[in-house]
């Protein structure tokens, strides 16, 4: 029903546009892929999955602009800044009960359905490893208590983030240093858009090592027995 309503759609669009006279060009979205991925299945577990989604909308950003005026007067040209391709989000984490941990973290996903990149600081993690994962709520208000479990998406156990079988937010352990710590992760689960998209959940990290569920205990299948969170925020787009 929905496909018939987007064709629909489309050719009242068209129609309107060559009786107006008017280039379809001009309208904004025009000539966006349509992108379908398949999710392999897992025997006895899971069946294929299959996502279909429109490819974002990216204005033009950097382009040369001239300022308005008397054409025959000096022009001064002047350029827009230029921001990062594809979709970015950010997630400021707060500290969960004085634990002192706070910071910063930029989520980047150039190709649509893609990979989606991690950087950033965070201060304050005792020096060990810790796990971060993706809650399925974005309810931080004073605490992390209310975040949910980990974000699931699909059925199946807690893994890690190179793992077959993962929930969606299962992102691993970073490893945490004396003073800042530089975060760079890569993950090829999560997303900013579509069914696994993490934007208006949050992000939370745990106090403890996450073990990927290996240590065949009913916790470990669930958190990867890391521990509380120490620090949490809401994931929201950052333009």
């Amino acid at each position: 029903m929905n496909l018939r309503l987007h064709v629909f759609l489309g050719q009242f669009i068209w129609l309107w546009a060559v009786l107006n006279g008017k280039s379809l060009q001009g309208i904004p979205g025009y000539g966006r892929n349509l992108i379908i991925k398949t999710l392999p299945g897992i025997e006895d577990y899971q069946s294929n999955i299959y996502e279909v989604f429109m490819e974002p909308y990216l204005y033009e950003f950097g382009h040369q602009v001239l300022p308005p005026g008397n054409r025959a007067e000096k022009q001064i040209d002047l350029v827009i800044p230029q921001r990062a391709p594809g979709l970015q989000a950010i997630v400021h984490l707060q500290a969960d009960e004085e634990s002192g941990v706070e910071g910063d973290l930029i989520f980047t996903q150039i190709v649509p359905n893609g990979p989606v990149s991690i950087e950033g600081n965070i201060t304050g993690l005792a020096a060990g490893l810790h796990g971060i994962h993706v809650h399925q709520t974005g309810a931080v208000k004073d605490n992390c208590k209310d975040i949910g479990p980990h974000f699931l998406a699909f059925y199946g156990r807690h893994g890690g983030p190179r793992d077959n079988v993962r929930h969606v937010g299962d992102l691993g352990n970073i490893k945490a240093e004396e003073g800042t710590l530089s975060v760079k992760i890569v993950d090829h689960l999560i997303s900013l858009t579509g069914p696994r998209s993490i934007v208006g959940r949050s992000l939370a990290i745990s106090k403890g090592e996450d073990d990927y569920g290996r240590a065949s205990t009913e916790e470990s299948a669930l958190t990867g027995t890391s521990g509380p969170a120490v620090a949490c925020g809401i994931i929201g787009y950052l333009h």
